[in-house]
């Protein structure tokens, strides 16, 4: 694991425009299994919230860790290619305005993929963020987990989590659509409501 944090390329928001909603909605996936049904949840999640939002849903903006594994676990040995693939995706998740952050439950908590990738984030990376985890478990024991393990995490991190995180059991993937809806109708407000106050005011011209 890679002993120092990323620091972000992105340059800082008052060096930028004033950003301008609607934005995307980045999709960060925390399984070690590539092409996961986690994945496929996540990316449904992300398209409707973004959908209801009025905001693109681009799936090239959705990181899928297992794919950029070597460089999180390995560091500077991953070699070149890797790092760079790493970087860029520190720097997506580091300027988003709304992340989709999904895990599948292990071992009654989030994967050590998704865990290893938020120890690179520098400190405060998601300040300015909205942030909706989203849990897969096979049993409803588990539906506290975002509660109690990944919200103090992102909070760690500067990321807002206003909303419940949308915690599945395997038996809602196969009707996924509907499980959600409720969901965005009664959360995706909230999440367009703070992500708009969340941006950076930008400062008066001065008076001449």
């Amino acid at each position: 694991m890679p002993s120092v944090a990323f620091e972000s390329q992105v340059a800082p928001q008052s060096a930028q425009e004033p950003p301008v909603w609607p934005q995307s909605v980045v999709t960060l996936v925390g399984n070690p299994r590539a092409g996961s049904r986690t994945a496929a949840a996540a990316a449904s999640v992300a398209e409707l919230l973004a959908s209801e939002l009025g905001t693109p849903y681009r799936i090239d903006e959705l990181i899928d860790l297992v794919t950029i594994a070597p460089a999180i676990f390995q560091g500077e040995q991953a070699g070149a290619e890797a790092q760079a693939a790493l970087e860029s995706a520190v720097d997506l998740v580091s300027s988003a305005s709304v992340i989709v952050v999904a895990t599948p439950v292990y071992k009654g908590s989030y994967t050590g993929l998704l865990k290893s990738f938020l120890d690179v984030l520098r400190p405060s990376a998601l300040a300015g963020s909205v942030v909706v985890p989203v849990t897969v478990s096979a049993a409803p024991s588990h539906k506290l987990l975002a509660d109690q393990h990944i919200r103090p995490v992102l909070a760690e991190l500067g990321a807002s989590v206003p909303v419940p995180g949308v915690i599945l059991e395997e038996r809602d993937l196969e009707d996924l659509q509907v499980v959600l809806s409720g969901w965005i109708r009664d959360n995706a407000g909230i999440v367009q409501a703070t992500t708009i106050a969340l941006q950076p005011v930008p400062e008066p011209t001065p008076a001449r």
